[in-house]
């Protein structure tokens, strides 16, 4: 598998632990100077470049990384899903003063993250161990500038809870008013979230494609609106002031576009907590 000059070689990878959780059958694995999590053999989780941790591997996360075009120097972000733990990694390294929770319901997932991806906690890094929809529900309003939902089933799909539009009205609730939710989503079903995503209130919705998957970013009612002009403006800051060692801020928002376009099936059932689905 190849991630741009990155090449993962499945041929000659070594099996560093295989573990069984709750909620997956997790392997960990290296190939070269790339190690990675899986879930199920469904594919990657998580990759590191082991001599560089502050190379960013996965197209998807590029996008992800863009929600500072709106805010560069957020308060505080909340990430629903571990994973390797590379995300609070790397928002760490880009805003050192940033206090970053992240929830992950699988104590396995906590455990390997620590043992073969150096992810450790600190005075801005908090981990909680428990489920992402009961953690959110719990929360006090308006506290999160940035809400990333990079958590999926062994499907590898967002977990129902975690898609619903009732969620997605909590999500907007425990934001501050100029916050956004960031969700990274696999292709199928991409009318259902989008129809889902603009019933629930959003200010407005960006769109961000790759080639395995797409992101969807909601702004909240007092979050500003950028066109395409104003958005390669905001990369060329990022560009000048938080450099990463493979991403290029300003060809990475190319890949962002209108998510109102209504070029989707406006009539998609919508996810909900009433009909629950399996994920």
């Amino acid at each position: 598998m190849n991630f741009g000059q990155y090449d993962y070689r499945f041929g000659i990878e070594t099996i560093l632990e295989r573990r069984s959780s709750r909620f997956y059958n997790i392997t960990i694995a290296q190939s070269g100077s790339l190690r990675m999590i899986r879930f199920d053999m469904l594919g990657f989780e998580g990759v590191i470049h082991l001599k560089n941790s502050s190379i960013v591997l996965f197209d998807y996360m590029h996008l992800q990384l863009l929600c500072l075009l709106w805010n560069s120097t957020p308060e505080r972000i909340l990430i629903i899903g571990l994973g390797a733990g590379i995300l609070p990694k790397i928002f760490h390294y880009l805003s050192p003063r940033t206090l970053i929770h992240i929830v992950e319901i699988d104590f396995e997932v906590i455990n390997l993250a620590r043992k073969y991806f150096d992810f450790k906690e600190n005075n801005m890094i908090r981990i909680f161990a428990e489920d992402g929809r009961y953690f959110i529900e719990r929360q006090p309003s308006n506290q999160y500038d940035v809400i990333i939902i990079d958590a999926f089933t062994a499907n590898g799909r967002i977990p129902h809870a975690l898609r619903t539009i009732e969620c997605l009205k909590e999500y907007l609730r425990i934001l501050k008013s100029t916050g956004l939710v960031v969700a990274n989503f696999l292709y199928e079903q991409e009318s259902r979230y989008r129809e889902t995503y603009s019933r629930a209130h959003f200010k407005h919705i960006y769109r961000g494609i790759t080639p395995g998957n797409y992101i969807l970013i909601g702004l909240n009612k007092e979050a500003n609106i950028f066109n395409q002009t104003e958005l390669q403006i905001r990369a060329e800051f990022l560009q000048q002031n938080k450099s990463l060692p493979n991403m290029n801020w300003i060809e990475e928002v190319k890949y962002i576009r209108n998510g109102n376009d209504n070029k989707w099936n406006i009539s998609a059932a919508i996810f909900t907590d009433k009909v629950h689905e399996e994920s």
